[in-house]
């Protein structure tokens, strides 16, 4: 999950970070976790207040990606159902099913929005500690 450049965008200022062999041990352990490079992993932590709240960032727009495909796939079969019922003037059996499966990816829609509103837990009651 590399980031795209964009054109016109040059990032001008590096920092330097000096870093134990063990140190460089885990945050490759944990950039590969994340798919990205240590110095991905740095920023994107550093800017959502900490690893921990980076990784939930990061899980929980894997998750906001996986609902949105599955509200465009319910989406699709309803509509399909809908042609069908149109053309043939009669109830199709698979309607309940497929709206029961609509209302099963809106509850779960509704729990993430409210996993976002939750409050991120502090640093300090963290079981990391900054190095």
């Amino acid at each position: 999950m590399r980031q795209v450049r964009k054109p016109g965008a040059p990032r001008p200022i590096q920092h330097k970070v000096k870093v134990t062999a063990e140190q460089e041990e885990r945050l490759l352990e944990r950039a590969a976790e994340r798919n990205v490079t240590v110095p991905r992993l740095l920023v994107e932590s550093a800017l959502a207040g900490g690893a921990d709240a980076a990784k939930l960032r990061a899980e929980m727009i894997g998750e906001l990606y996986r609902v949105a495909r599955l509200v465009g796939k319910v989406g699709v079969n309803i509509n399909q159902i809908a042609r069908v019922t149109n053309a043939t003037l009669e109830a199709q059996p698979e309607t309940a099913a497929a709206i029961a499966a609509h209302g099963r990816v809106m509850v779960r829609l509704e729990q993430l929005l409210d996993d976002l509103d939750r409050p991120l837990p502090s640093p300090a009651s963290g079981q990391e500690s900054a190095s």
